[in-house]
């Protein structure tokens, strides 16, 4: 038996794994399936790099030189273009430049770029993979080209030139801008009301609140409290996402609610006829009604796989079943070229949603789908990522894989194992942290340094003592800017202008009066709609009476629908609407910071329909006035060591990463460890905080942590089941600021 650093013996593991064996058993054959569908350039018969290399040949006037620029595998992923692909991309091995050359290899073999579909989980990653294409292809169109101009023999049509508008058709985006696009673009074939208004999560939970007062449901509240708006939509969201039905979710997640089961039930129910009825979509309804029409409008089906011919999805592991079965619907001709990339070991946004089986039932989905695998790493040192490897060997059920690293292969610096370390308290650990980072920083700037957290509140000691160590830091979370209350307020403005229908903008704008209250709201957004949605009601004396900002609001709204492009109705509400904060938040000159941003933003506009879109489906995740930038106009201010959760570090990399609070119960969570896959999702997210690490691991934990959940005291079974081997062992006898050295087991 390999020896570990503490006996595993001490951890107790969930008893439900027999449950879920029919399950697991169904996942383990799809595998296995898609497994023996394995291609790889370097195959023992060479097979599929002679392939490759034919393929190529066959290529000869293309302008850009994949095999240089790729490793055999990732050359074979851009190139195969046909059929269905799985793309296993391991931590760190390129999936983005992947993406990038296959993109490009389709354009330069004639594909028109309106037939490419391109899906990933942030606009931002889409645009990144199609901007790095068309530079590409302009940069290697102007090497290839002769001195008068002319293209010395590509294969790229005039219609695909650099510069031409053409490279522009690619569609790309999120799943949800995508959807919302076609909900717009087909409406009418679809029988719908393309000026719907989009609501976050915060305002469907203010909508969901609503429709339960405005029921007001018999709830047995002198048994159980009633559930808050957030759990409300929540629960509501999840068990669209999932297809579990609310009650068998409540029974399973939530039963001390079980009593209010019904009444849930209605209430979601009601939430949705209400939205329909306001022309209102939250953010499930706008790929669950796509998927609907998919189903059920053969037109509209047939049209989108007509128009998508090549399709590709970015992070698969992370899609949901609606988002799947979005994929299927359109996929679902033999003709239509589908790659899927993503890392089996990174699935870890279950409690979003997301669908860990769609990735491992690829094979079961596509029955010819082939299998290519990433596995060649850029990042970690060779010594890292034999520490992520172990770890991966750990995970019950996914698809083989074993990262490496060119410099393990050439016998290059192997670096410095990950180092874990055991304090006697938090405040211990944070000075461990902060001693860590003073003693690297010669070498290192503070930018290169992140903490890693399973829970943001694991942070609270540390960032004490970076103030008091005058260490510079950032802290990756806390309200995103688009839910802050002044800018919700403002937005509710341009949403009444865009769809007067919007009920759950006009209660928030109309209770910021004094004098108005739920009530008189709810009548006058019901007089208003009756009035075909004109704003005259607020000038009605029953109304007007109840406060005297109904009269300036009307003329503001009047005012701000005739303006002539998006930053002036921004401006002409923000007249109206600062002299209200000024009387409700003390603060209001520091929020009004953020004015200047999203005045910033709306004149990226023209139309308040995709200024509103892009706020709702791919915000900013942070004031761009907070962040800022010195006064000589440098980026020091960018200077500072991350702090963030390790959700939230996904996709990231630095130099030297620290993991803390290793405590079981604490990360695994202590909600996890009677659950068998909510369990082996926690031991994926300290795969994805490890594999952020470049050159150097560093791995904490305080003797003991206390809170209302409980007292914990072993160190991480992560940590624990690991060959000792894997790791060093750091040990400080009394605490980083005395005299003692550290000790290295």
């Amino acid at each position: 038996m390999t020896a570990t650093i503490f006996d595993t013996r001490d951890y107790n593991y969930p008893d439900n794994y027999n449950e879920i064996k029919p399950k697991l058993k169904r996942l383990e054959q799809a595998i296995k399936k898609l497994e023996a569908n394995l291609i790889e350039a370097e195959s023992d018969t060479g097979i599929y790099s002679k392939l490759l290399n034919q393929r190529l040949a066959d290529d000869l006037n293309l302008t850009v030189d994949y095999a240089r620029e790729l490793n055999p595998n990732q050359l074979l992923a851009a190139t195969t273009v046909d059929g269905k692909v799985l793309v296993i991309a391991g931590a760190g091995s390129g999936k983005t430049k992947t993406l990038t050359y296959r993109t490009s290899y389709l354009i330069e073999n004639g594909v028109p770029p309106s037939q490419i579909l391109l899906l990933t989980f942030t606009r931002k990653a889409a645009n990144e993979i199609k901007n790095r294409a068309k530079t590409l292809l302009v940069s290697s169109f102007s090497n290839s080209s002769s001195t008068d101009g002319t293209l010395s023999g590509s294969t790229l049509s005039n219609s695909y030139l650099p510069n031409s508008k053409a490279l522009n058709d690619i569609t790309s985006g999120t799943f949800h801008s995508f959807c919302n696009r076609l909900l717009r673009q087909y409406s009418g074939l679809l029988g719908i009301n393309p000026r719907f208004t989009i609501l976050d999560t915060g305002d469907a939970e203010d909508a969901i609140d609503l429709v339960n007062k405005e029921k007001k449901y018999p709830t047995q509240t002198n048994i159980q409290a009633f559930p808050r708006k957030k759990t409300l939509q929540n629960i509501i969201s999840t068990s669209r996402n999932r297809r579990i039905h609310i009650r068998n979710l409540i029974e399973s997640n939530y039963p001390d609610m079980t009593v209010h089961i019904p009444v849930i039930e209605q209430l979601a129910i009601d939430f949705h006829e209400y939205k329909r009825a306001n022309h209102l979509y939250d953010f499930d309804d706008i790929i669950s009604q796509v998927v609907r029409h998919l189903k059920t409008n053969d037109t509209f089906r047939q049209l989108l796989q007509q128009t998508y011919r090549y399709i590709m999805v970015d992070e698969y592991q992370d899609t949901n079943i609606p988002q799947k079965q979005l994929i299927d619907l359109i996929c679902q001709p033999e003709s239509v070229s589908l790659m899927v990339v993503g890392d089996d070991n990174q699935s870890i946004y279950a409690f979003r949603g997301a669908n860990y089986e769609n990735i491992l039932l690829f094979g079961e989905t596509y029955p010819d789908a082939k299998l290519i695998k990433l596995e060649q790493n850029y990042r970690s040192t060779p010594a890292i990522l034999d520490y992520i490897n172990a770890l991966s060997e750990q995970i019950t059920l996914g698809y083989q894989k074993q990262l490496y690293s060119e410099a393990a292969s050439k016998g290059m610096f192997e670096g410095q194992k990950p180092i874990f370390c055991r304090l006697s308290d938090e405040r211990k650990e944070a000075k461990y942290i902060a001693d860590t980072i003073i003693e690297l920083k010669p070498d290192y700037d503070y930018n290169e340094f992140a903490v890693l957290c399973r829970t943001s509140f694991q942070s609270n000691y540390l960032q004490l003592e970076f103030m008091e160590r005058n260490i510079p830091f950032i802290v990756v979370g806390g309200i995103k800017f688009i839910e802050r209350r002044h800018i919700k307020d403002v937005l509710a403005f341009v949403k009444i202008l865009y769809n007067p229908n919007d009920t759950i903008s006009w209660h928030r704008i109309l209770t910021l009066f004094k004098g108005v209250g739920a009530v008189t709201a709810t009548k006058l957004t019901q007089a208003i709609n009756a009035d075909n949605n004109s704003f005259e009601p607020l000038l009605a004396a029953p109304f007007a009476k109840k406060s005297e900002q109904l009269k300036p609001l009307y003329a503001v709204l009047t005012k701000a629908s005739q303006a002539d492009s998006v930053e002036q109705v921004i401006d002409d509400i923000l007249d109206f609407y600062i002299p209200i904060l000024k009387f409700i938040e003390d603060n209001w000159r520091e929020r009004s910071e953020d004015f200047r941003v999203l005045k910033n933003l709306a004149q990226e506009y023209n139309s308040l329909d995709n200024f509103l879109e892009n706020l709702a489906l791919d915000p900013p995740n942070d004031s761009i006035a907070a962040i800022g930038k010195s006064d000589d106009g440098s980026n020091d201010d960018n200077d500072k060591v991350t702090i963030s959760t390790i959700h939230s570090a996904k996709g990231l990399e630095w130099p030297i990463v620290f993991v803390n609070s290793l405590v079981d119960g604490m990360t695994p969570h202590h909600r996890s460890l009677d659950d068998f896959e909510e369990l082996e999702e926690e031991r994926k997210l300290f795969y994805v905080a490890c594999s952020r690490a470049k050159t150097g691991l560093y791995l904490t934990a305080p003797d003991y942590f206390a809170s209302y959940s409980g007292y914990f005291d072993k160190p991480s079974r992560f940590i624990a089941e690991l060959s000792a081997d894997k790791v060093a062992v750091e040990t400080v006898r009394k605490s980083v600021f005395e005299s003692d050295e550290p000790v290295w087991w």
